[in-house]
């Protein structure tokens, strides 16, 4: 990476002989369209705005591109630089960019500096219920643990001065483990439907197994669908629930839909 300190300008003494010196290595650049002899190029003044330093008038030929001139007067510019050439309080580009008499060239210097952090990654809690403890009570039973995120970014300097930040990567390289905690709450209950013969329903839709399977696309003790079931709040299938969630989940139903959904059996309730 480019050292961002500031090069000093040198500039000679305006002696004929030396704006002649300086003419002709300018004007003698192979391949140049706009190369003359030197004695048929009249020098122009521009003036020099280098980074943080004072500006500086110089003398040169014309049509010379401002970065040939810059090099000329030991001012380094790298690819990433900006130079830009003002001519009449206005800001010129492409041919128009060969200077002229009252030019002001300014000189930019850009660094790239690329940063990499690693930052942490909070790692939650996940909450749990449970009938099997008091309500209200809660215990932690894994701590879990933070991850980490790599960030790269790049940080662009104008002549030492931050003007730009830019993320340009993010990446979990260790994932988080949530906190896990127990919370006790109440048996599930549903008003209106915790006085019911539930046990009967259950015997008759499925002998009363929670693991009952019907071919026809029932499950569990109250033989739900898995339309139905999700309908309820329910995830994945119905056998894989617990009776107690599976009991509640009909209560939720007999609560939207009365005995309907279990026409044969629904008279036990």
């Amino acid at each position: 990476m480019r050292a961002t300190t500031t090069p000093t300008l040198f500039v000679r003494p305006r002696v004929a002989a030396g704006i002649a010196a300086v003419a002709l290595s300018l004007s003698l650049v192979p391949g140049s369209a706009d190369a003359q002899p030197a004695r048929e190029q009249a020098p122009v003044d521009v003036s020099l705005e280098v980074a943080d330093q004072p500006p500086v008038d110089v003398a040169t030929v014309q049509k010379v591109w401002p970065t040939r001139l810059l090099e000329a007067h030991g001012v380094p510019v790298s690819d990433q630089d900006l130079v830009a050439v003002v001519r009449d309080g206005r800001t010129v580009s492409g041919p128009s960019k060969r200077l002229r008499e009252g030019d002001v060239v300014r000189l930019t210097q850009v660094v790239k500096e690329r940063k990499v952090k690693r930052v942490k990654v909070r790692k939650g809690t996940v909450e749990v219920f449970t009938t099997t403890m008091k309500p209200g009570k809660r215990k932690v039973v894994s701590t879990g643990r933070a991850g980490v995120r790599k960030v790269v970014a790049v940080r662009t300097l104008h002549n030492g001065d931050p003007v730009k930040y830019r993320v340009v990567e993010k990446r979990v390289v260790k994932e988080p483990r949530p906190r896990r905690v127990l919370v006790g709450r109440e048996a599930w209950s549903v008003p209106g439907a915790d006085g019911l013969n539930w046990g009967a329903l259950a015997g008759c839709e499925s002998g009363g197994n929670p693991r009952a399977v019907n071919p026809a696309g029932y499950y569990g003790l109250y033989q739900f669908d898995i339309g139905t079931w999700r309908s309820v709040g329910g995830t994945g299938v119905p056998t894989s629930a617990s009776a107690a969630e599976q009991t509640y989940r009909a209560k939720l139903l007999y609560q939207q839909r009365g005995r309907s959904p279990w026409p044969s059996c629904g008279r036990l309730l």
